[in-house]
């Protein structure tokens, strides 16, 4: 729960504040889903995802957005961990580098923050009128994203 307080108060306070070069914003609020462990009950992970979305919501006022894309990669995540687990895995793995490895963590991360980027830049933008900003946008936001996240697990679960 703290650590869900943490990252949300960066992301509001500081993340939704920043865009690279007039685009998008990096969102760190999925490594909150992403990381959640393997035999998470599928509602447990709708509600933690529509909570931490929610919230996300409430002080970015994206009206709904960010609640859709996070239960969008919480339905996924836990069938997607699944297959991407080593098959002698613990039953309550929790996604990161050290017990994934380094390129199926990386792909896992990867996978689930382009679903949930593509969500919501879609229905942010809402039109295809501009989107070629739209993919501007996600592109930037998604690469910083990606960059952030990394970056943040390597802090959390620093390599012995």
């Amino acid at each position: 729960m703290g650590w869900a307080l943490l990252l949300l108060a960066i992301q509001v306070l500081v993340l939704d504040q920043v865009h690279p070069w007039g685009y998008g914003a990096p969102l760190l609020c999925p490594l909150l889903v992403i990381t959640l462990p393997l035999g998470t009950a599928r509602s447990e992970a709708l509600l933690w995802g529509f909570g931490i979305g929610f919230v996300a919501d409430i002080f970015a006022g994206t009206a709904g957005i960010s609640s859709a894309a996070m239960t969008l990669i919480a339905f996924i995540q836990p069938p997607l961990l699944e297959v991407m687990v080593p098959r002698d895995s613990e039953e309550e793995l929790h996604p990161s580098f050290s017990t994934m490895g380094r390129w199926n963590y990386l792909q896992f991360i990867a996978l689930l923050l382009l679903l949930h980027h593509t969500i919501f830049f879609a229905l942010e933008g809402f039109s295809y009128f501009h989107i070629k900003d739209i993919a501007i946008s996600m592109g930037v936001s998604y690469a910083a994203s990606l960059l952030l996240i990394i970056l943040v697990e390597h802090v959390r679960n620093p390599q012995k």
